[in-house]
């Protein structure tokens, strides 16, 4: 009796370690460096389990991943390829397809963002029985269904669009589409996960020999920056910062749109995004483009602004901001002025009395907000 195609080496150490790093018994970070070791070692021989683990896993200190994509990649590591490569691209998409798996068959949502494999698995019965069981852990039935079928496994590791991209306008039509379908997602890591791909997939596969990367990322960027989902106008601000050094018009769409925006999508910030460009204005202009805009910034907008670009400014040009930051520490904003203040205290001492500015100004919000941003009391306020 033949025995079944096996994996083209053995999985039995990684599936030790897997195990153990579930249960608690070794950390992520060493789990990432003993993967990390292995996949070098095994090169071309390491199936696309082997690799999507090595990027969940990498190996410097990382948050923790999905442990249920981890389950069912230790599934697709003991199943021959192509079978495994299919389970391991439906892995790593589990968020998005726990998302979408009780939408009906047809649906915008379904139709643009998905894979054609997945498209098919959601739109047959058997399909979705599969991909039930496999939000449950359980690979066996996409297994089975998977044989039953007349379709290539490598439909789950196509494109999110298959329709060719003839021109930068075909290419505008496809980033409204994806865009819509994206936005009517539930904020979240899926909805990150999803934008991501399809961004990157649209940038490569608009990529031809007669259209400029800066036309494709124009293109790209200007369509988003009509968006309000906050992970699509995080990729607006960086697909425009690409091209928008020499062009200010464009720099000032995109931090009149972005840097009012600070909330974020699993841990992107369209405004941290955008804050870098205001580094391209001159410190007068930036300055100006700040004080214009702080009616509508959020607490967190100046969060992410003192991060993104006045952190950095303040330690490195201080006397060119000095007169506006004390004049930030006499106005009635405290979240303007907190925003200075924090980027102070987290550059090199510019100069002596500085913080005191804040914590002893006239005005009362910003004093009153400084002392408490540094848990000093009025006493000690007067030392610093």
């Amino acid at each position: 009796m033949s025995r079944p195609p096996q994996p083209a080496f053995s999985t039995a150490p990684l599936t030790c370690l897997l195990t153990a790093w579930l249960a608690g018994d070794v950390t992520t970070l060493e789990t990432g460096r003993r993967i990390d070791r292995r996949y070098r070692e095994l090169d071309e021989e390491a199936g696309d389990a082997y690799g999507a683990l090595a990027r969940l896993f990498p190996s410097y200190p990382a948050p923790d991943p999905d442990r249920a994509v981890v389950r069912l990649l230790m599934q697709a590591l003991t199943l021959p390829n192509p079978v495994g490569d299919a389970l391991t691209a439906i892995a790593v998409r589990r968020a998005l397809l726990e998302a979408v798996v009780e939408l009906e068959p047809g649906e915008a949502v379904v139709d643009v963002i998905l894979r054609p494999g997945e498209r098919i698995l959601l739109g047959t019965t058997g399909g979705r029985g599969a991909l039930g069981a496999i939000l449950h852990d359980d690979a066996e039935p996409f297994v089975r269904w998977l044989d039953r079928t007349v379709l290539d496994p490598d439909a789950f590791a196509s494109t999110t669009s298959d329709v060719p991209l003839h021109d930068l306008g075909n290419l505008e039509e496809l980033i409204e589409r994806l865009g819509s379908a994206t936005e009517a997602l539930a904020p979240g890591p899926a909805r990150v996960m999803v934008a991501d791909e399809w961004v990157a997939e649209a940038t490569v596969a608009a990529l031809t020999d007669d259209v400029p990367f800066a036309d494709v990322a124009r293109t790209i960027g200007e369509t988003l920056l009509r968006r309000t989902a906050p992970i699509l106008l995080w990729h607006a601000a960086h697909e425009l910062a690409l091209v928008a050094e020499d062009d200010p018009d464009l720099q000032s769409a995109v931090l009149e749109r972005c840097l009012t925006v600070g909330v974020c999508e699993a841990g992107r910030c369209p405004a941290e995004a955008a804050a870098p460009l205001l580094g391209e204005l001159g410190v007068q202009s930036a300055v100006r483009t700040l004080d214009t805009l702080a009616p509508r910034l959020s607490p967190s907008a100046w969060e992410a602004i003192s991060k993104g670009f006045l952190r950095r400014e303040l330690a490195t040009q201080w006397h060119d901001w000095r007169d506006d930051v004390r004049r930030w520490s006499t106005e009635d904003d405290a979240d303007r002025a907190l925003a200075a203040l924090d980027a102070l205290v987290r550059a090199p001492a510019p100069e002596p009395g500085a913080i005191a500015w804040f914590t002893d100004s006239a005005c009362q919000p910003v004093r009153e907000a400084s002392r408490r941003r540094l848990g000093v009391s009025p006493a000690a306020a007067a030392s610093l």
